[in-house]
């Protein structure tokens, strides 16, 4: 049996944390101290506050235990949906000092989550990667683009492998595109 009394974690503060990531980190102990899925909800309600512990006390009886109902009770509240993942994943931009592969590694949590809201089986990493290549690609520089372009069909990985070895040549941060994008996304 797992010491769950050993399992710390900060309490969420809905304020300050992000939820999604609080979440990510909460699994991950859960997995690393062997804590049965079961026990989860349980586990998770000794981390809440505010809003996120009247989810958890508004649940019936019978549904308390299930993690998966508090977790999506949880990003429902805080309207964490399939709307805010597709538009976070249209509005997030490469930050300074992050390299290619970092962000295309945010591109991939925004759309895998984007994806999981959706339903969508996880089967399509074909078109998973062209709507990666294409984001990455229109968050990008011109000067950027222009390098991309002479270099013609490039997979995901070659690309962000193309970007990261020009950044590095020509001590060239990654600028944000000046491209407009569509408010309606």
């Amino acid at each position: 049996m797992p010491n769950i009394k050993l399992m710390k974690l900060p309490p969420l503060h809905e304020e300050k944390v992000d939820l999604d990531a609080h979440l990510n980190r909460f699994e991950r102990t859960c997995r690393a101290f062997n804590v049965p899925q079961w026990q989860w909800s349980f586990q998770l309600a000794r981390f809440l506050q505010g809003q996120a512990l009247d989810v958890y006390q508004r649940m019936t009886d019978e549904d308390v235990g299930e993690y998966d109902l508090l977790k999506n009770g949880l990003l429902k509240r805080f309207r964490l949906t399939e709307r805010a993942y597709r538009k976070g994943f249209k509005r997030v931009r490469i930050e300074v000092g992050e390299t290619a592969e970092q962000f295309v590694d945010r591109l991939k949590k925004y759309l895998t989550k984007w994806r999981e809201m959706t339903g969508f089986d996880a089967i399509y990493e074909g078109l998973q990667n062209m709507i990666l290549k294409d984001q990455f690609f229109i968050t990008l520089d011109k000067p950027l683009q222009t390098f991309l372009r002479e270099k013609r069909k490039l997979n995901l990985n070659e690309m962000t492998q193309a970007v990261d070895s020009y950044v590095e040549a020509h001590g060239h941060e990654i600028n944000r595109s000046e491209t407009k994008q569509n408010k309606s996304n």
